[in-house]
């Protein structure tokens, strides 16, 4: 082909630009939507992490009845640790999160207590400085700390000096030994976990029974696999390991076992479901762009068979008729490609600006070239390949026929008809999918949280562990502050709670007195225990059905009392709320004491809007047990609620005023309204919601763009026919009747093969559905419907364009 041939194919372009257009934006609209959800799938499920064979890196876990995936507890760490020969190394982390103070503004700062063997387990190393050793990771030693690269280069400047310096964490002096690398990535930096690493030895200082208390689950375990050694045979020799502990510790591990997946996998979890949903939903996308470009090509091909006898019978040649018609082709896919290119890079920064916060690692993609030309390919191909049936076609071409049939191709026009039902089968799969999505998320945004999350002001008030050494003295700065706060004008209520609804979590196994006392802790029911005030659920508008609500009237000194919700009434009651009342229940923490239950309020849903149901304890802050350390962590970092009349951000200056008078070194943490809380537990939702409906737009639009041309370029092929017809008698009704029945009908069949489509493919959604059945007929029949118009209204201005045809024109067409 030369360029003669390209400037003749432009020309022949711009006499047709409907055709152009129509072929350029499809081929632009499948490369970019393609590539933004392939490169967001290759960079997030596929890509593993920036540590060297990261791909032999795996998460160890606990699991039981009760509590499915369980934390480890730091002894069975170390016996797994002893006995294992799976493993290159193992290493365990806790989550960690204080106050930095003397260094300008206090800052909440979060991360984790790791092991020593952390870092070599990763196998990374100090951007400066160094990592603590196994001498540094015991009870007593010098409190040491290795900072990440954003607190380096946000509270020091970058300066080297770092190293050795002596900084106030929680209110003790702790010595910086190193600086992580610039690119590490442990479970996303975007995550905020990556400011602190302490030696998990000094946990203890927060629970001191952690260090020997078996039965006190706090930690998750990472390991490098072995060369040679699967996760499966991994998981084989640690549950050998785990039976022998149940054995060995049967009050603690009895019912235990040991589960490994690998580290990307434990990581990404439900995000994945996400990206494989709107992955799905991009190759239906895919396939009918390529099935629509195709159709457009034949289409145009088939009215040019006459103007192809035309230029044989002048004495051209078919080799110049073959390039011709390939090199329109190949124009039409070169700027559809560049566009589409375009369109990718621009589809890629709007998917990380829509999914940061939702999709883990979604911040870290960027357009992959590898992805970019196999979504280029598969536009490509078909556009040259069925360029080149009509120019193989052009090869064979018999003259004399051609020029009387007025290029009329039956053959092409079984292709094309094919295409179509292909494409409404396809799109009609794409719509029911994103309607079962939309009736899903109008389900669950429909569901009563239990609280109202309305004017909701919540963050955290973190008390250093030096600096407020003891019950008392967190006592009366929490104390203050809720009153200090209760008196700013414009504020209605305020509560404290170890957990506000959506955020930190304590479940705990519990025994109902009255009931049969498992033997193994293991396996007692558990709950979701939560610290509240008096005025918590109150404040949160959580409603009481039966009983009292806590009061001031219940203190330390006062014979313990909880609250419990009606979930908790379900499992135990069969919902009778006042059968609850009076009855006693205490958790499995040792010399626990019993609290009667007092109320009955409405169920919270903590874990967000589709939660799995967990049973809700309410007991009072003032009555934490003295005895378990945790209670303790607990008071000096309560959340609190507070309930304003205008908008809720907007009190925050005068609340850290507030503050700044009780102690000038605590910050405030966790700032969020509810309202927003609630918005982001459904964000990957939307999320998929919007991502799969636009695909759907874009699908129904191509397929009755396809389905327009093919009856379009059915009515001018048959303009001849269509005079006959009415100079014989035929009423313009008939005439539109006709091409309508033949466009219904390729939509009919196309419905239901769509159905058949349909019925298989939600089965993929099960996972992502929330209150709607899969085969709900009510979705099935409006989107059919809803398709069917829209093929009714493609097929209706050529119809009607036929309708109008003059006899004497279309006789004189020929």
């Amino acid at each position: 082909m030369s360029l003669s041939d390209f400037r003749y194919s432009a020309r022949a372009l711009r006499k047709n630009p409907g055709f152009a257009i129509l072929a350029i934006l499809t081929i632009a609209l499948g490369i970019g939507a393609n590539t933004s959800i392939f490169t967001a799938v290759e960079g997030v499920l596929l890509k593993s992490f920036s540590f060297p064979e990261a791909e032999r890196l795996v998460a160890v876990t606990g699991v039981s009845k009760s509590l499915l995936d369980m934390e480890v507890s730091y002894l069975d760490y170390l016996d797994w640790r002893a006995e294992q020969r799976v493993f290159v190394d193992l290493a365990a982390r806790a989550s960690a999160g204080g106050v930095i103070s003397g260094i300008g503004e206090p800052e909440r700062v979060f991360g984790r207590y790791v092991t020593a063997s952390f870092f070599s387990t990763l196998r990374v190393q100090p951007q400066i400085g160094r990592f603590f050793g196994e001498d540094e990771d015991k009870a007593g030693a010098a409190r040491v700390m290795v900072i990440g690269d954003g607190l380096w280069r946000r509270r020091f400047n970058a300066d080297p000096a770092v190293v050795g310096r002596a900084i106030n964490y929680n209110g003790a002096s702790w010595t910086v030994i190193g600086v992580l690398p610039s690119n590490f990535d442990f479970y996303g930096r975007s995550n905020g976990n990556n400011d602190i690493y302490l030696p998990i030895a000094q946990l203890a200082l927060v629970d001191q029974s952690f260090l020997r208390d078996r039965g006190s689950h706090g930690l998750r375990v990472i390991a490098r696999l072995r060369p040679g050694v699967s996760e499966r045979e991994a998981a084989m020799a640690m549950n050998t390991i785990a039976a022998r502990l149940a054995v060995q510790y049967p009050v603690t591990n009895a019912g235990v076992t040991v589960e490994v997946r690998s580290l990307l996998r434990d990581f990404i979890d439900e995000d994945s479901k996400a990206l494989l949903v709107t992955s799905a939903g991009a190759i239906l996308v895919l396939l009918i762009a390529c099935a629509n470009v195709a159709n457009l090509t034949l289409a145009r091909a088939s009215t040019r068979e006459r103007e192809i006898a035309v230029r044989l019978a002048v004495g051209g040649s078919r080799w110049q008729i073959v390039r011709l018609l390939l090199s329109e082709s190949l124009l039409i896919a070169l700027i559809g490609g560049t566009l589409g290119v375009v369109l990718a890079f621009w589809a890629v920064e709007a998917f990380k600006a829509i999914g940061v916060g939702v999709i883990a690692r979604i911040d870290e993609i960027g357009v992959d070239v590898q992805v970019l030309i196999f979504s280029a390919g598969t536009i490509f191909i078909p556009t040259l390949l069925f360029g080149l049936l009509p120019a193989w076609k052009a090869a064979h071409v018999n003259v004399e026929p051609a020029l009387k049939s007025g290029g009329r191709s039956g053959g092409l026009a079984r292709v094309r008809r094919t295409l179509i039902v292909g494409e409404l089968t396809l799109a009609l799969m794409l719509l029911i999918s994103a309607s079962l999505l939309v009736k899903s998320f109008w389900t669950l945004t429909n569901v009563n949280p239990g609280f109202d999350p309305a004017h909701m002001l919540t963050f955290r008030m973190r008390l250093p562990d030096s600096k407020y050494d003891n019950a008392d003295m967190a006592i009366r700065a929490v104390r203050e502050l809720r009153q200090r706060i209760s008196e700013l004008p414009g504020v209605a209520r305020v509560g404290i709670t170890s957990g506000i609804p959506l955020g930190r979590d304590n479940p705990e196994g519990y025994w109902l007195e009255g009931q049969p006392e498992p033997a193994n802790p293991v396996q007692w029911p558990v709950a979701l225990s939560l610290f509240v005030d008096e005025g918590c659920c109150r404040a949160l508008g959580i409603p009481l059905l039966a009983g009292r609500m806590l009061t001031e009237r219940d203190t330390l000194d006062s014979p313990p009392v909880v609250m419990v919700d009606d979930e908790f009434v379900r499992v135990h009651f069969g919902g009778d709320v006042h059968a609850a009342l009076g009855r006693r229940l205490r958790f499995k923490a040792d010399n626990e004491p019993w609290g009667e239950i007092v109320g009955v309020v409405r169920h919270v849903t903590h874990y967000g809007l589709e939660e799995h149901a967990r049973a809700e304890v309410y007991q009072l802050w003032l009555q934490m047990s003295p005895g378990p350390s945790v209670n303790f962590h607990y008071l000096r970092a309560m959340d609190f609620a507070v309930k304003t009349a205008g908008e809720p951000m907007s009190y925050l200056p005068a609340i850290r005023a507030e503050l700044r008078k009780i102690d000038n070194d605590l910050p405030l943490g966790s700032v969020a309204t509810l309202e927003q809380k609630l918005r982001d537990s459904t964000a990957t939702r939307r999320f998929n919601l919007g991502l799969i409906s636009t695909f759907a737009l874009v699908a129904l639009t191509l397929s009755a763009v396809g389905l327009y041309g093919v009856m379009s370029y059915g009515v001018h092929q048959r303009t001849t026919e269509i005079g006959i017809r009415m100079a014989v008698g035929a009423q313009p009704k008939d005439v539109l009747r006709l091409i309508l029945r033949e466009g219904l009908v390729l939509a009919v069949i196309g419905t239901l093969f769509g159905i058949g489509g349909a019925l298989a493919l939600t089965r993929f959604l099960s996972s992502v559905l929330f209150g709607v059945s899969m085969t709900d007929p009510a979705i099935y029949l409006t989107a059919s419907a809803l398709l069917l118009l829209i093929a009714i209204g493609a097929c209706f201005w050529p119809a009607r364009r036929a309708s109008a045809v003059q006899p004497i024109e279309a006789l004189r067409y020929e």
